[in-house]
């Protein structure tokens, strides 16, 4: 028997509580914490981008987690409050409870001199790695695919 209980935010009274509930004998218990991103996160996280973000994202998301500041700035394009956008709206998702408190950030900045080199999606090779799951959650966007 396997039984899938997802907790959000729980607290640790809840979940000594909860996994005490779900000791059974022969019974193997683990607690994950819910800081993933999915197909389903991806794309709502896209969707509640501004346009100029979306693009970038998209940019990044093609370049296999990756592209670079001047990529990015072709044809005169410009970066101004578009970074920014990633973080506050995965602020204001979490803080309206759409997604976990532990939610990673999807995207980093690496910046050199003050100056923004590349946007990228960290934990290549981990399992926090996020691309796969922005891959498939923005797959019919995506050129190509």
């Amino acid at each position: 028997m396997r039984i899938t209980i997802t907790v959000e935010n729980p607290t640790p009274e809840a979940l000594e509580k909860l996994l005490a509930l779900a000791a059974m004998p022969a019974a193997v218990v683990t607690a994950v914490a819910d800081e993933r991103w999915t197909p389903e996160r991806a794309r709502s996280y896209y969707e509640r981008l501004p346009p100029r973000a979306q693009q970038i994202l998209l940019q990044v998301v093609e370049g296999d987690g990756e592209c670079a500041a001047d990529e990015l700035k072709a044809n005169g394009r410009s970066l101004r409050g578009s970074t920014g956008a990633f973080r506050r709206v995965l602020s204001e998702g979490k803080r309206t409870g759409l997604w976990p408190e532990a939610l990673p950030a999807p995207l980093v900045s690496h910046v050199v001199g003050g100056q923004l080199k590349k946007l990228e999606v960290p934990g290549r090779g981990t399992e926090q790695y996020a691309l796969p799951d922005f891959e498939e959650g923005l797959r019919d966007l995506l050129g190509g695919n």
